[in-house]
Protein backbone atom coordinates (compact mmCIF):
# COMPACT_ATOMS: atom_id res chain seq x y z
CA UNK A 1 0.00 0.00 0.00
CA UNK A 2 1.71 2.96 -1.38
CA UNK A 3 1.60 6.49 0.80
CA UNK A 4 -1.10 8.88 -0.13
CA UNK A 5 -0.89 11.54 -2.50
CA UNK A 6 -0.49 14.51 -1.06
CA UNK A 7 -2.46 17.42 -2.94
CA UNK A 8 -1.52 20.37 -4.36
CA UNK A 9 -0.60 22.99 -1.46
CA UNK A 10 -0.56 20.97 1.08
CA UNK A 11 2.40 22.13 2.42
CA UNK A 12 5.86 20.68 3.71
CA UNK A 13 6.93 18.90 7.02
CA UNK A 14 8.31 21.91 8.17
CA UNK A 15 4.50 23.71 7.56
CA UNK A 16 2.71 20.97 9.30
CA UNK A 17 5.60 20.74 12.13
CA UNK A 18 4.70 24.75 12.67
CA UNK A 19 1.05 24.02 12.42
CA UNK A 20 1.42 21.27 15.08
CA UNK A 21 3.96 23.66 17.55
CA UNK A 22 1.55 26.62 17.39
CA UNK A 23 -1.45 24.48 18.36
CA UNK A 24 0.19 22.48 20.99
CA UNK A 25 3.19 24.16 22.11
CA UNK A 26 6.92 22.84 21.01
CA UNK A 27 7.80 20.74 24.41
CA UNK A 28 4.27 18.97 23.98
CA UNK A 29 5.13 18.06 20.24
CA UNK A 30 8.79 17.27 21.17
CA UNK A 31 7.31 15.31 23.94
CA UNK A 32 4.98 13.44 21.17
CA UNK A 33 7.91 12.87 19.02
CA UNK A 34 9.68 11.14 21.69
CA UNK A 35 6.61 8.64 22.36
CA UNK A 36 6.03 7.81 18.35
CA UNK A 37 9.81 7.21 18.72
CA UNK A 38 10.03 4.61 21.54
CA UNK A 39 6.43 3.30 19.93
CA UNK A 40 4.69 4.65 23.41
CA UNK A 41 2.54 6.79 21.00
CA UNK A 42 0.05 5.37 18.02
CA UNK A 43 -1.90 6.97 15.73
CA UNK A 44 -5.16 7.78 16.90
CA UNK A 45 -3.96 8.05 20.70
CA UNK A 46 -6.43 10.45 22.62
CA UNK A 47 -3.28 12.01 24.07
CA UNK A 48 -2.21 13.22 21.53
CA UNK A 49 -2.88 15.52 18.45
CA UNK A 50 -3.94 14.04 14.74
CA UNK A 51 -0.67 11.92 13.16
CA UNK A 52 -1.27 14.26 9.84
CA UNK A 53 0.48 16.93 11.79
CA UNK A 54 3.31 15.40 11.94
CA UNK A 55 3.17 12.94 8.62
CA UNK A 56 0.49 15.24 6.61
CA UNK A 57 -2.74 14.96 5.07
CA UNK A 58 -3.68 11.45 5.30
CA UNK A 59 -0.64 10.30 7.68
CA UNK A 60 -3.28 8.67 10.57
CA UNK A 61 -5.52 6.93 8.26
CA UNK A 62 -2.31 5.27 6.34
CA UNK A 63 -0.92 4.14 9.91
CA UNK A 64 -4.50 2.70 10.98
CA UNK A 65 -5.47 1.22 7.54
CA UNK A 66 -2.00 -0.60 8.07
CA UNK A 67 -2.36 -1.76 11.71
CA UNK A 68 -5.81 -2.86 10.62
CA UNK A 69 -4.65 -5.10 7.82
CA UNK A 70 -2.11 -6.88 10.36
CA UNK A 71 1.17 -5.34 9.33
CA UNK A 72 3.91 -3.53 11.49
CA UNK A 73 4.23 0.38 11.62
CA UNK A 74 7.37 1.83 11.33
CA UNK A 75 5.76 5.46 9.97
CA UNK A 76 4.90 6.92 13.00
CA UNK A 77 8.57 6.58 14.45
CA UNK A 78 9.80 8.15 10.99
CA UNK A 79 7.78 11.18 11.13
CA UNK A 80 8.30 11.32 14.79
CA UNK A 81 12.13 11.39 14.38
CA UNK A 82 11.49 13.42 11.15
CA UNK A 83 9.44 15.97 12.92
CA UNK A 84 12.79 16.79 15.38
CA UNK A 85 14.13 18.41 12.59
CA UNK A 86 11.63 21.22 12.86
CA UNK A 87 11.41 21.33 17.06
CA UNK A 88 13.93 20.36 19.43
CA UNK A 89 14.33 20.64 23.19
CA UNK A 90 17.98 20.58 24.66
CA UNK A 91 17.35 17.47 26.77
CA UNK A 92 18.98 14.31 28.05
CA UNK A 93 15.99 12.24 27.71
CA UNK A 94 15.50 14.03 23.88
CA UNK A 95 19.27 12.53 23.15
CA UNK A 96 18.75 9.48 24.94
CA UNK A 97 15.95 8.96 22.62
CA UNK A 98 18.12 9.36 19.68
CA UNK A 99 20.58 7.25 20.38
CA UNK A 100 18.12 4.38 20.58
CA UNK A 101 16.36 5.37 17.26
CA UNK A 102 19.68 4.51 15.72
CA UNK A 103 19.36 0.86 16.65
CA UNK A 104 15.60 0.68 15.06
CA UNK A 105 14.55 -1.97 13.11
CA UNK A 106 13.29 0.53 10.60
CA UNK A 107 15.95 2.16 8.06
CA UNK A 108 13.97 4.99 7.59
CA UNK A 109 14.13 5.50 11.59
CA UNK A 110 17.96 4.93 11.75
CA UNK A 111 18.68 7.27 8.58
CA UNK A 112 16.63 10.21 10.23
CA UNK A 113 18.66 9.45 13.48
CA UNK A 114 21.89 9.44 11.83
CA UNK A 115 21.11 13.01 10.18
CA UNK A 116 19.91 14.36 13.59
CA UNK A 117 22.89 13.46 14.96
CA UNK A 118 24.50 15.81 12.43
CA UNK A 119 21.89 18.43 12.36
CA UNK A 120 21.54 19.03 16.64
CA UNK A 121 25.31 18.12 17.01
CA UNK A 122 24.39 15.43 19.32
CA UNK A 123 28.03 14.29 20.39
CA UNK A 124 27.20 11.21 23.18
CA UNK A 125 25.84 9.38 19.36
CA UNK A 126 29.41 9.33 18.14
CA UNK A 127 30.44 5.83 19.00
CA UNK A 128 26.46 4.68 18.07
CA UNK A 129 27.23 5.70 14.47
CA UNK A 130 30.06 3.55 14.03
CA UNK A 131 27.62 0.21 13.59
CA UNK A 132 26.00 2.07 10.73
CA UNK A 133 28.57 2.43 8.42
CA UNK A 134 28.30 -1.55 7.65
CA UNK A 135 24.30 -0.44 7.76
CA UNK A 136 22.52 -3.35 4.81
CA UNK A 137 20.92 0.60 3.23
CA UNK A 138 23.49 2.75 1.94
CA UNK A 139 21.55 5.51 2.57
CA UNK A 140 21.92 4.77 6.57
CA UNK A 141 25.83 4.44 5.85
CA UNK A 142 25.82 7.90 4.15
CA UNK A 143 23.94 9.89 6.71
CA UNK A 144 25.90 7.93 9.42
CA UNK A 145 29.12 9.38 7.85
CA UNK A 146 27.86 12.76 7.57
CA UNK A 147 27.32 12.22 11.56
CA UNK A 148 30.38 11.57 12.52
CA UNK A 149 32.04 14.38 10.12
CA UNK A 150 30.48 16.70 12.44
CA UNK A 151 30.74 14.58 16.14
CA UNK A 152 33.20 12.02 15.07
CA UNK A 153 36.37 11.91 16.95
CA UNK A 154 39.99 10.99 16.11
CA UNK A 155 39.21 7.22 16.88
CA UNK A 156 36.23 7.31 14.17
CA UNK A 157 38.91 8.05 11.67
CA UNK A 158 39.87 4.54 10.83
CA UNK A 159 35.74 3.91 10.66
CA UNK A 160 35.11 6.37 8.20
CA UNK A 161 38.45 5.16 6.16
CA UNK A 162 37.26 1.67 5.52
CA UNK A 163 34.07 3.18 4.19
CA UNK A 164 35.87 5.52 2.15
CA UNK A 165 37.40 2.47 0.17
CA UNK A 166 34.11 1.79 -1.49
CA UNK A 167 33.02 3.48 -4.66
CA UNK A 168 29.24 4.05 -4.04
CA UNK A 169 27.18 6.89 -2.26
CA UNK A 170 28.40 6.08 1.22
CA UNK A 171 32.16 6.17 0.36
CA UNK A 172 31.82 9.40 -0.93
CA UNK A 173 30.36 10.50 2.18
CA UNK A 174 32.97 8.43 3.67
CA UNK A 175 35.99 10.52 2.22
CA UNK A 176 33.99 13.61 2.48
CA UNK A 177 33.62 13.02 6.28
CA UNK A 178 37.25 12.30 6.75
CA UNK A 179 38.04 15.79 5.29
CA UNK A 180 35.60 17.77 7.44
CA UNK A 181 36.64 15.70 10.72
CA UNK A 182 40.63 16.55 9.87
CA UNK A 183 39.80 19.97 9.57
CA UNK A 184 37.85 20.36 12.34
CA UNK A 185 40.09 18.19 14.77
CA UNK A 186 43.32 20.47 13.16
CA UNK A 187 44.73 17.63 11.98
CA UNK A 188 47.09 17.19 8.99
CA UNK A 189 46.09 15.58 5.78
Amino acid sequence: MALPQRAEGRGRPADWIAEAVSHHGADHVVDWCLELLEGTARAGDQDWPSLDLLGGPGATRYVVDRAAAGEADHWSRVWGARALRYVWRDAPEVELALVRALEDTAWRVREHAAALVALREIGAAADALVPLLGDETPRVRVAAARGLAVVGEHEHLGDLERVAATDDAPGTAARTAIDVLRRRLDLEA
